[in-house]
């Protein structure tokens, strides 16, 4: 079905759970993804990257989000924290975890299989 892009998010499972660990742990603007995690990093927007390229809209879409998630995660380090910009950078950086969420959801409704469990 959509073999290039399911390898693509398995290959990525380390990368996200690092980034579920630096999101749970650090403060905004503390992330340091980028910084402090280069092969991850890169490991992220190659897969970001495969997945903007898929015919498939969902995949598309989420690709996009992961993208827009490195990007606006290093742009919040860069910030000074008490700014407006960091607060409006704050603001999108919940809108991009929430659609990301959302388009995550409903590829796992389509790929993931039903075992009746």
């Amino acid at each position: 079905m959509y073999e290039t892009e399911i390898d693509a998010l398995s290959a990525l499972e380390p990368a996200a759970r690092l980034i579920a660990q630096i999101t749970e742990w650090r403060r905004p603007g503390e992330y340091r993804f980028k910084a402090d995690f280069p092969a991850e990093y890169k490991q992220w927007v190659r897969t970001a990257n495969i997945l903007r390229k898929s015919k498939d809209r969902d995949f598309r879409d989420y690709g996009q989000h992961m993208r827009r998630f490195s990007d606006v995660t290093t742009e919040l380090d860069e910030l000074p924290k008490d700014s407006r910009k960091f607060r409006r950078k704050m603001a999108e950086f919940g809108r991009v975890v929430d659609h990301g969420l959302k388009v995550h959801a409903r590829i796992s409704e389509r790929v993931v299989t039903d075992d009746g469990i």
